[in-house]
């Protein structure tokens, strides 16, 4: 309204800030950030969630005692495709004016399941930020990928609008009746065959309701149709624009959050030997949608994508694609740091769109009710929320992970979860965006963190980098940085602090309750089972031999002496893991290693431990203003030199696997 102050969804300004994951010196910038943000650590008890834990690498992703039922991840048959033909002819105009254009001819197109994919990521799913949890840094699937990746609406009624007329009504209770005929009908071919080709509005609204039924918001039951979807369809079918985006996403971040604990349940029967058990669990979002974020995202995880013809939707790229063959997708994932795109929707993919808040120079906006709708939306998935689902409710933070919308990111506040009633989270959720000052950046500008945030996170991986020096002034560039296509090498410290390991945004772990973590799983496991020493990595001893701990190098040769030979899965033209494991070695005791172990497409080299483990080389003036602690518990220090090594040898493999598979592409 006229004379009042405008609201601000993104905050400017200036602060020092430094790349995520690239080696670089921090400037000091203009810098813009998703509210609510931090300025400081001690305003706030800062939340974490439970970290990923090595008992989960202790076990292949196809043990798991598991039976997954994706009632809302089904191939559309031959049928509904011609289904859907039939209606477009009629029915199109209706469908854009609903919002649901691109969704429904989003449903036209198969996309395979990788298991080992979506257990991996589900495994880094933290419940309580409803984000992926990776060593390098959070991520998360949000309302924008659920608009572009699916073509849905987050502006709009909500799904829970009522019928308001009698007439709408009187179509409800026909196809409610329709549902009475017996299970035959109740089923998505036999309701196919009742109502494909009688060229009616009922027909229509008869393909609505299993559109929503099989590829929205799934089902209990598999390939039957949901009675309680029929207001939705009939909505649909008469132009009303729904805001079915939050309400989709809101159902992936239910299922997701059910996998995770159900693996977490997994974990305690693996971890206690009752392998004759296991978990029965089905899964009604379209999750597909999840498996398509990582492939839009991982370059080293994806399959070859299809060329897309004018118009098509963005999921067209995956549609059929076969599955790459990778041996270790879980170390794929946590060693994406230099590969992960932050942005996959900027680049250039054919003939696909770009949409109106991708512009090539960066603009502050002034958002209004009757703006631009792709705008609005835009705005409206930068803005903290709860997000209102079918049957569920759902916080959605996308101040967690502003880098995803080219924003930088700065250390995130905590949102408390208060409103337990979905007619008042909708209500805050749909306030009109009056006089709002939007920020929109390039679209090939590459955001950054805020040094506090990155020395926040890298001391959460156990990697705490020195205070930065040399800050220098420099303009904001919307030029896109080059990065290694692959990993770099990891620099580990040990800085003077307990709470080491605590991700920026979480508390520290003193502050940490009754978390539902790996370890709780693991030590009451090690309490009812004792000698149980499952998440001792292959080649150590077990935890109750540790109390004298031997040095790292004499378990390294343990280990060798009981794996000679065994390097059946190395490429050809690379070194044999025993030469790996005799450079690791070399690594523990201090030792340099040379570097000359390749192929004709490049070598992989090992620097010394000096460049790996060690603080940064440091001249006088440095060395005085930097202090570390060195650790002096021997248990613990072992501890540090196992976790050290894995993460060592992940890099390794990172880098093998990246030659192996450029050899193989070319």
């Amino acid at each position: 309204m006229a004379g009042e102050r405008p609201e601000t969804i993104v905050e400017e300004r200036e602060e020092v800030m430094v790349p995520i994951a690239a080696d670089a010196n921090p400037i000091q910038r203009t810098a813009h950030f998703i509210k609510p943000t931090l300025e400081f650590i001690k305003q706030q008890s800062l939340f974490r969630p439970p970290p990923l834990s090595s008992p989960f690498t202790d076990f292949k992703l196809g043990e798991w005692p598991l039976k997954l039922v994706f009632t809302g991840w089904i191939d559309p048959p031959k049928k509904w495709k011609i289904w859907v033909e039939q209606m477009h002819s009629s029915y199109q105009s209706i469908w854009k004016k609903s919002g649901i254009y691109e969704a429904i001819m989003s449903s036209t197109y198969r996309t395979r399941r990788n298991y080992d994919l979506f257990l991996s990521l589900a495994e880094r799913w933290c419940p309580f930020t409803n984000s992926f949890i990776f060593p390098w840094g959070e991520a998360t699937i949000t309302m924008e990928d659920i608009m572009v990746l699916g073509g849905f609406c987050v502006i709009g009624e909500p799904v829970s609008k009522p019928l308001e007329t009698t007439e709408l009504v009187n179509i409800e209770e026909q196809l409610e009746k329709s549902l009475e005929l017996g299970t035959k009908v109740s089923r998505h071919e036999g309701w196919m065959k009742q109502f494909m080709g009688e060229g009616s509005d009922f027909e229509h609204m008869a393909f609505l309701s299993l559109w929503l039924s099989r590829y929205v918001f799934g089902q209990k039951l598999q390939n039957t149709i949901r009675g309680d979807l029929f207001s939705v369809a009939i909505h649909l079918a008469h132009g009303t624009r729904l805001a079915l985006g939050p309400a989709v996403l809101a159902s992936i971040y239910r299922d997701m959050s059910l996998l995770k604990g159900t693996i977490m349940d997994s974990l305690e029967l693996l971890m206690n030997g009752r392998d004759d058990e296991f978990f029965s669990l089905t899964l009604k979002a379209p999750l597909r949608f999840v498996q398509v974020w990582a492939w839009e995202r991982f370059p080293g995880l994806r399959p070859v994508p299809n060329a897309m013809n004018y118009g098509e939707p963005r999921i067209a790229r995956w549609h059929g694609s076969k599955m790459l063959v990778i041996e270790d997708v879980r170390m794929v994932l946590d060693s994406a740091q230099d590969t992960f795109q932050w942005r996959p929707y900027a680049t250039s993919t054919g003939n696909w769109p770009f949409p109106k808040f991708y512009p090539e120079k960066e603009e502050w906006m002034m958002i209004y009710p009757h703006s631009d709708q792709e705008l609005q939306a835009f705005a409206q998935c930068l803005r903290v929320c709860e997000l209102v689902g079918i049957d569920c409710l759902e916080l959605y933070l996308p101040h967690r992970v502003a880098m995803q919308f080219g924003i930088d990111q700065d250390l995130p506040c905590n949102v408390t979860r208060f409103i337990k009633n979905p007619e008042t989270a909708w209500s805050n959720y749909s306030k009109l965006i009056w006089n709002a000052k939007l920020y929109v950046p390039a679209r090939l500008f590459e955001a950054d963190v805020t040094t506090r945030y990155l020395a926040w996170w890298k001391q959460s991986a156990g990697n705490p980098q020195a205070d930065f020096t040399g800050i220098v002034r420099k303009p904001r560039s919307s030029r896109r940085r080059r990065r290694s296509p692959w990993g770099s090498t990891i620099k580990i410290e040990v800085a003077a602090d307990d709470d080491a390991d605590v991700p920026p945004g979480f508390p520290p772990k003193h502050k940490m309750t009754n978390p539902k973590t790996p370890e709780s799983y693991l030590s009451s496991s090690i309490k009812k089972n004792e000698g149980n020493d499952a998440d001792v990595p292959p080649g150590f001893p077990p935890k109750h031999k540790m109390t004298n701990p031997k040095t790292s190098g004499s378990y390294l040769s343990s280990s060798i002496g009981k794996n000679e030979g065994n390097d059946a899965d190395v490429p050809p033209g690379f070194e044999p893991e025993s030469k790996l494991i005799h450079c690791l070695e070399k690594i523990m005791q201090n030792e340099g290693v040379p570097g000359d172990a390749g192929n004709a497409n490049g070598s992989v080299k090992y620097t010394s431990c000096s460049d790996v483990y060690s603080t940064p080389e440091m001249n006088e003036n440095e060395a005085q203003q930097r202090s570390y602690r060195a650790v002096e518990i021997p248990g613990l220090e072992l501890e540090l030199r196992i976790s050290r090594l894995e993460r060592v040898i992940a890099d390794m493999k990172a880098e093998r696997l990246a030659a192996y598979s450029t050899s193989i592409r070319k």
